[in-house]
């Protein structure tokens, strides 16, 4: 239990402390954002769109052995497209797949400060086609919006095609069976195209 669970409006001047073995070595949380290296979580998804994914270096552990090499990891950020509220708790959506290395007990929301308490989501994942399916369940304000950013580290390095939502949809063939010949016709070189 830290003082910003106990006390919610501490979280407008200090910031929810963060598991260091958890997030990429040289991560620094603040008020509104988490910064990897000297990158900004909010600014990155506000360049490069949600969801994005930056890699940095693995932290090293406390204890190490002397041939410990550092792996890369992952920091996620995605927006949450929906939002619903049930008597049980909040069923979030968000634009990224969450995937299996991600360490949502780290999640944080970014973007803004807030000082609502805690609660417990459930992430609903999108490719997902019925209610009763796998869902994810990770802790966020309670006044979590829609366009609210969530950013989450991951164990691993990631791509951007690992956590960006693809939809399925049937293949239509458009290419004909007959591949016409190809003919080249000489280009001079005085003529301009």
């Amino acid at each position: 239990m830290t003082l910003t669970a106990i006390l919610p409006s501490l979280r407008a001047s200090i910031p929810d402390p963060l598991d260091p073995s958890a997030w990429p070595a040289h991560t620094e949380p603040t008020t509104d954002d988490v910064r990897v290296s000297a990158v900004s979580m909010a600014r990155l998804a506000d360049v490069a769109g949600t969801p994005c994914v930056h890699t940095a270096e693995e932290a090293p552990p406390r204890y190490r052995s002397r041939d410990w090499t550092p792996r890369g990891m992952s920091v996620a950020v995605a927006a949450v497209t929906g939002v619903r509220r049930t008597d049980v708790g909040l069923v979030l959506e968000l634009d990224a797949v969450l995937p299996a290395c991600a360490v949502l007990g780290e999640a944080r929301l970014i973007g803004r400060r807030t000082t609502a308490p805690r609660a417990t989501a459930v992430v609903r994942d999108p490719l997902a086609d019925g209610e009763g399916a796998d869902a994810a369940v990770l802790v966020v304000p309670a006044d979590v919006a829609v366009g609210d950013l969530v950013c989450f580290p991951c164990g691993r390095a990631l791509t951007h095609r690992e956590v960006v939502v693809t939809h399925h949809v049937a293949a239509v063939s458009t290419v004909s069976p007959v591949v016409p010949a190809l003919v080249s016709a000489p280009v001079s070189a005085g003529s301009s195209r």
